[in-house]
C-alpha cells in the first residue's frame, strides 16, 4: 500500500429523518468495512443540535485495529 495513511473524512448531514439517518450510518460502516478494514473510526446519530457534542462522545466506535 502506498502512501501515508494521515487522511480523514468527515461528514454532517442534516435534514434527515430517523431512519435515514440510521440507513447512512449502516451504509457508511459497511463501506469502511470493505474500503479500510483496519481503519478506526466514529460514527453517531442524534438532533442536529446536538452535532459537537456527538462527535466528541463517539458513541459508536467502528472497528480497526
Amino acid at each position: 500500500m502506498a502512501g501515508k495513511k494521515d487522511n480523514a473524512v468527515i461528514a454532517v448531514l442534516s435534514g434527515l429523518t430517523s431512519n435515514q439517518a440510521s440507513q447512512i450510518s449502516r451504509d457508511i460502516m459497511r463501506s469502511k468495512e470493505k474500503h479500510a478494514p483496519l481503519g478506526r473510526g466514529t460514527i453517531a446519530s442524534g438532533k442536529h443540535s446536538g452535532v459537537g457534542a456527538l462527535l466528541q462522545k463517539g458513541t459508536k466506535r467502528i472497528g480497526g485495529k
